[in-house]
This record gives structure tokens, C-alpha cells and sequence, in this order.
């Protein structure tokens, strides 16, 4: 599924494909180095169900799968270290972690658009270069700091990659939904960064942040209401409604500047445990121990 359906950003620049290798190496490695841990969250991002089981461990017959294309374009030089053996070996720590009845490749490659998404027929996530140059113009416009800019973009696509394989792991696991799935897997996206990733508060936050600033650019577009995503402004304020809920006390600026109106934040200190307790429920069982 398409991580978005709205028009591209016209955007000039293009970003090396090392800038892939750092962002996802560090966030990898900051969910794998400290372990993480099962509970409501990680299990979103570990746990696989057979289709006709519910037993207390699935059968592992898959593997997520890593695949490279270099750009078609040249791209300019940047003065970032790619590590894709790093990577290479966090996705190995996943599949150590996870069980999975079929094999999902995960593709970094060039598209015709900024996008990212899951197909469940190929069984292939595909992240675009596009979309990393779109996050580093959509950013752009408000940062200026070179460091605070790798940052901000660094942090939304991790968010977009938790909720691509979001996709793949509901898709694979059978995971039942109730809802519409884009926003489970928003949900999904946003309880690993939160809970099983170092910094990751403030990656979420910054995922949170890019439905923002798209939504800020759309402004006097007609909005798409019979989409399967929600509003950008939705997604944003969901997103944060997760944040703030797991931390009142570390988010109370939140809801002091008005960011998130006070009727929805005592909504989410009763909602971020049910949702969170929710996944725990649905994916526990099929951790590999």
C-alpha cells in the first residue's frame, strides 16, 4: 500500500543513497543494540502469526531480505559513511527475532515517484530515493541547520519505514484489523519508535512533523476524504495524541502551546495503554524466544 497518495513536492536536489545506509543502520542499531524488549510495542514489530494458529510460537519459514539498486542517476557526493554491511546485519538480527511464513524483501531503488510502500502479492517494501530527497525539500523549508535537517529527516523515514513494514508484517502474520489498516499501521510505526528505539520519541515526533508541513503546503487543495489515509493533519495529531500519552509529564509543552488541544490530550493518557496494550495482545504470542 502506497505510504501516501498525495502530489510530489517539486524538489531540486538529490540525496545520495548513502544518506539510506546511515538513517536506517543507526535506527536499527539503536532498536537492536538495547534489545528490544517485548512489550507492546516491539511485539508490533516482532511477532508473526500463522494464518490458522494461535499458539505461543509460529513457524519460522521467511526471512526479510535486503535489496540494493543504485541509483539511475548520479547522485552528488556527500560527506556521509555508508555501512551497508550494518545493515545487512541488523536485518540478520531481525530475522533472529522474528517469524515470518514467507520471505519479505525490503528495496531500496529509484521510482518514477516520491513514495514508499508494501505489495502483498510481490511480497516486496520499496523505499524510494525519491522520497528521501522529498523529505530533505519538504524539511528543507523550515531548517536550515545541516545537522538538525539529517536529523528531522532521518526520523521520518524511520517512521515511514515501521509503517511500510507494518504492512508486511499484517499482512504476513494475519493480523486481524478493525479499522482502517493505514491508520493501525501509523500506530503500529509510532509505538516502536516510542518504546523500542533510542531517541526514537523524537523520531516519531519528526514523522509527525512531515504530515504536518505537507498539510501546511496543501492548504486550499481540495482534500481527498474517501482516501485510505487519513488528513495529514490526522495522521499528525494521532501521531502525537501516541507520543504525548506514553509521557505526559515529558510532553506537557504540548499541550501548553496548543500543539495538541487539552480535550484530546486527556483522551490520549486513556487511550495510548489500550492501543498500546492491544498490539502487545495481537503479536505477543509469536515472538521467537
Amino acid at each position: 500500500m502506497r505510504y501516501s497518495n498525495r502530489a510530489s513536492l517539486a524538489y531540486g536536489s538529490t540525496i545520495s543513497s548513502s544518506y539510506v545506509f546511515l538513517f536506517l543502520s543507526i535506527l536499527f542499531s539503536f532498536c537492536f543494540a538495547v534489545g528490544c524488549h517485548k512489550s507492546p510495542a516491539t511485539q508490533a514489530s516482532q511477532s508473526p502469526p500463522a494464518a490458522d494458529t494461535n499458539t505461543a510460537a509460529a513457524i519460522d519459514k521467511g526471512d526479510l531480505k535486503l535489496s540494493y539498486k543504485p541509483r539511475s542517476k548520479p547522485a552528488p557526493t556527500h560527506n556521509v559513511g555508508s555501512n551497508p554491511q550494518a545493515l545487512e546485519g541488523v536485518i540478520a538480527n531481525l530475522n533472529e527475532r522474528v517469524a515470518l511464513p514467507w520471505d519479505i524483501l525490503i528495496s531500496f531503488e529509484d521510482c518514477e515517484d516520491p513514495d514508499a510502500f508494501y505489495d502483498p502479492e510481490t511480497r516486496y517494501l520499496t523505499l524510494c530515493y525519491q522520497l528521501i530527497d522529498e523529505y530533505y525539500d519538504l524539511f528543507g523549508r523550515k531548517i536550515t541547520d545541516k545537522t538538525k535537517l539529517d536529523e528531522a529527516v532521518r526520523g521520518a523515514i524511520a517512521s515511514t519505514f515501521f509503517h511500510e513494514l507494518g504492512h508486511g508484517l499484517v499482512d504476513a502474520w494475519k493480523v486481524p484489523i478493525t479499522g482502517k489498516e493505514e491508520d493501525a499501521v501509523d500506530q503500529l510505526s509510532t509505538l516502536i519508535l516510542i518504546k523500542h528505539t533510542q531517541k526514537g520519541e523524537q523520531m516519531a515526533l519528526d514523522g509527525a512533523i512531515s504530515f504536518k508541513l505537507y498539510a501546511d503546503l496543501e492548504k486550499g487543495e481540495k482534500k481527498i476524504y474517501w482516501d485510505e489515509h487519513s488528513l495529514d493533519e490526522q495522521r499528525f495529531y494521532d501521531t502525537i495524541c501516541l507520543i504525548y500519552g506514553n509521557d505526559p509529564e515529558k510532553y506537557a509543552y504540548l499541550v501548553k502551546d496548543n500543539t495538541l488541544p487539552e480535550e484530546r490530550a486527556e483522551l490520549c493518557r486513556q487511550d495510548y495503554p489500550k492501543i498500546s496494550n492491544s498490539w502487545h495482545q495481537l503479536l505477543s504470542p509469536f515472538i521467537k524466544h
